[in-house]
């Protein structure tokens, strides 16, 4: 069976996602949540080393500050144990100035440096020479699409945001087919 550990279980995109896997083994890492299957300090390599034992798929909703942090132990631990795993990345669309209007981040008051965290997250993951996907969400709940399209790399990206709902089924989608390896992809509403 395959085994996904969700990293950030707390968020609700990834509470989403964990309910909606079916057919895979899934544990939740959380810095957090005291319920999760691994509760720990998600910036220490050796907070990882049980949880990605036998794990062949990641999928990081880590959100906010301090990503690359996370990242960079998370894939120390997988380097340490000679681990290739899949992952799929939550980022935030704007890291590139690829957005056709302004954008906020909820939660977010140093934006240049958030985003700098967000790049740098992201070369740590495509660095790593294993399968990955990243996905750039806008999202607002309030306001959200419940259709989604998405986006390739180096196209303009409008300020449509989807729904929490719209953004998990496409994680979802993800995880189960990895239908966009090695790309990073923009998702937003239609």
């Amino acid at each position: 069976m395959t085994k996904c550990l969700i990293l950030g279980i707390d968020q609700p995109v990834a509470q989403l996602v964990a309910k909606q896997l079916t057919g895979l083994e899934v544990v939740g890492f959380s810095e957090v949540d005291k319920s999760a299957d691994f509760y720990v300090d998600a910036r220490k390599a050796a907070s990882y080393m049980e949880a990605v034992k036998g794990v062949d798929v990641i999928y990081s909703d880590f959100v906010g500050m301090d990503v690359d942090w996370k990242l960079e132990a998370v894939f120390t631990a997988l380097r340490k144990q000679q681990q290739t795993v899949r992952t799929v990345m939550r980022s935030v669309a704007g890291i590139d100035q690829e957005v056709d209007g302004p954008l906020t981040y909820s939660g977010i008051t140093d934006v240049k440096e958030f985003l700098k965290q967000q790049r740098y997250g992201i070369k740590i993951v495509d660095e790593a020479e294993m399968p990955y996907t990243v996905l750039r969400p806008i999202i607002d709940d309030q306001v959200g699409s419940a259709e989604v399209q998405l986006i390739n790399e180096g196209q303009p990206v409008p300020v449509k945001p989807v729904s929490v709902a719209a953004f998990a089924q496409v994680v979802v989608e993800e995880i189960q087919n990895g239908t966009h390896v090695n790309q990073s992809i923009a998702v937003v509403g239609k």
